[in-house]
């Protein structure tokens, strides 16, 4: 086929596929776009929908530079980091009535991790 009867999409090197009479354009994310969409942790998922929805600029560039897994990924482990920290505090500093009592533990614990949680939104995932 000669040029002036190609597509410009066809002579820029695009192809595409036939289904049912109709012509799609064979359209793929390159392996690194494609790498972006893996799971981070769960505070490197949240930083990425945060950064997404709220810093589409700063997100774009950490996307197109190939940098955003690997910023979430550190994001996620400094977000862990501190939730230990945090929680380790919280439990030094209040000890159950009853050492046996498994269901007041847990609520300790939980009460130490929503709070670790807020300061973790706060000066992690939200900065």
């Amino acid at each position: 086929m000669s040029n002036d009867k190609k597509s410009l999409y066809e002579q820029m090197g695009g192809t595409y596929t036939e289904m049912d009479g109709i012509f799609y354009p064979n359209i793929t994310l390159e392996d690194e776009l494609a790498e972006q969409n893996d799971f981070c942790g769960k505070y490197g998922d949240m930083w990425k929908k945060h950064m997404h929805d709220n810093r589409n600029t700063d997100y774009r560039h950490y996307l197109f530079t190939g940098k955003l897994n690997e910023k979430a990924k550190e994001i996620n482990e400094q977000a862990y980091e501190m939730l230990d920290v945090i929680m380790n505090q919280y439990m030094n500093n209040h000890k159950p009535d009853n050492l046996e009592s498994t269901i007041e533990i847990w609520k300790l614990k939980e009460q130490a991790k929503m709070q670790a949680e807020e300061v973790i939104f706060h000066d992690i995932i939200f900065r």
